[in-house]
């Protein structure tokens, strides 16, 4: 009976020890490679420059935003400049801006990967975080620096859970900011984490190795 109350404890250790890698497995994308657009789906920005808008769509998948967004053209329709191959699929670009320093984005059709390019409107070295969730389960953020002129970069992310909403923070020197190319995918990029692969490795050590104790331990019992 010893034996089994101490084989149940250190099973829930196990159990206990490995919880935290369920969620963390969101997948950054950091570059819009041809991997990246090829398995998702780009939502186009067809509203005329100066309209202000509270979702994008394709037909199929809705992104509504939490506050209102105004429509515009890089770089003679009322936003600058962007960023530039490869760190983004375009110099040229719709983009859709917003003068707050944070949003959320909701996605009607919850996917596997969603991604946005974004630049900061004013400042250098501006911070953006892009937090993703699923519900209201943090799945993982992302982290980007980036500077007002020609800096945008793709903020991007996969996972085995489906997304369903991003929140996105910057910092309140950048004056606001630009989002273009929303793109969304059904699948998750192949080189995503499979789920549940951190959980099962760790769950499986940890046992081999509680095995190994108890049967030390039951033989210098029986000696």
């Amino acid at each position: 009976m010893r034996f089994n109350r101490i084989l149940a404890t250190v099973v829930w250790l196990s159990l206990a020890g490995c919880i935290p890698a369920f969620g963390q497995q969101l997948y950054p994308i950091v570059l819009p490679t041809s991997a990246y657009t090829g398995l998702t789906t780009l939502i186009p920005i067809t509203a005329a420059d100066g309209t202000g808008m509270t979702s994008l769509t394709d037909g199929i998948q809705t992104v509504s935003f939490s506050s209102t967004v105004d429509a515009r053209t890089v770089p003679n329709g009322g936003w600058a400049t962007w960023g530039s191959p490869p760190n983004t699929e375009s110099s040229t670009p719709r983009v859709l801006v917003t003068s707050g320093t944070s949003l959320t984005l909701t996605l009607s059709v919850p996917s596997h990967t969603f991604g946005f390019e974004i630049e900061p409107n004013d400042g250098l070295a501006q911070v953006f975080t892009a937090q993703y969730y699923n519900g209201t389960s943090l799945l993982g953020s992302t982290s980007l620096t980036m500077n007002w002129n020609s800096g945008a970069l793709l903020a991007a992310g996969s996972d085995a859970t489906t997304i369903t909403s991003v929140v996105i923070t910057a910092p309140a020197t950048a004056g606001g900011f630009g989002m273009a190319e929303f793109r969304y995918g059904t699948t998750v990029d192949p080189g995503a984490p499979a789920p549940n692969t951190i959980v099962t490795g760790g769950l499986s050590l940890l046992l081999l190795a509680a095995g190994a104790l108890l049967v030390r331990m039951r033989k210098r019992a029986e000696a």
